[in-house]
């Protein structure tokens, strides 16, 4: 999956790279909130409260405007998504927090004004995005909690700090932007968008698909919601 998101990468950025009009490149930051929709305590038969979860995500962008008004931008982000629990039982504070580290490939399409300094900017589009590692770290009472439990004939430590394995390797998310765009000189801009994304995918890996407390299973997916800033450069166009 890692040389398919890459060999995707590099077919959308060379045709760009020789394009005669419209080319930019820009680095990026987002401050994000994430969520994991469904979850998986991999068959303890308790499901924890949610937290509200901060995550971040930066990398490069590289567009090309089409025309005056839409455009296409790829890059690479390196983003970490993930979710944050909480809960009180069996007279113990429980705290769970899972962190999902992707890298990442936007394939959008942007669209833009151009009447003054400050222009309406949006964009639709979807990210391919492949997991590099995924990480746990489950505490009772402010202590590492680890459990041996038996699932489907197999024996695992419930609070294992390495997860990677539990969590399927890749992702599509579709994403959407919208905010302003930032005239800075006549070839630097600013762009600043809230940006939103849905995982399509099952983020469970097939062996890790555990049913919850009621007996069923439900798959889990990706989201998030945050704000995004990106710097760029308008190398060549218009």
């Amino acid at each position: 999956m890692k040389q398919l998101l890459s060999l995707l990468f590099f077919a959308i950025l060379i045709p760009l790279s020789h394009a005669q009009k419209g080319l930019n490149v820009g680095a990026n930051f987002m401050a994000l909130n994430t969520n994991i929709v469904n979850q998986n305590t991999w068959g303890n038969g308790r499901e924890y409260d949610y937290s509200v979860t901060f995550n971040t995500s930066f990398g490069i962008d590289v567009g090309y405007g089409i025309s005056d008004h839409m455009g296409i931008y790829t890059g690479y982000w390196f983003t970490t998504l993930g979710q944050d629990y909480k809960d009180s039982y069996s007279g113990s504070e429980w705290e769970r927090k899972l962190e999902l580290k992707y890298n990442m490939i936007p394939v959008m399409l942007k669209f833009n004004g151009t009447e003054s300094k400050v222009n309406f900017l949006g964009g639709v589009g979807v990210v391919f995005a492949s997991l590099k590692e995924a990480n746990q770290e489950w505490l009772r009472d402010g202590e590492a909690y680890s459990q041996n439990i038996t699932v489907g004939g197999k024996t695992f430590d419930l609070g294992a700090t390495d997860v990677t394995d539990r969590f399927a390797k890749s992702d599509i998310m579709i994403n959407l932007d919208l905010g302003a765009r930032i005239l800075l000189g006549e070839k630097l801009f600013l762009d600043v968008t809230a940006n939103f994304g849905y995982g399509f995918k099952d983020i469970n890996a097939e062996d890790w698909q555990i049913v919850n407390g009621s007996g069923e299973y439900d798959p889990s997916h990706n989201a998030f919601g945050g704000l995004k800033v990106g710097l760029a450069y308008k190398l060549f166009g218009n």
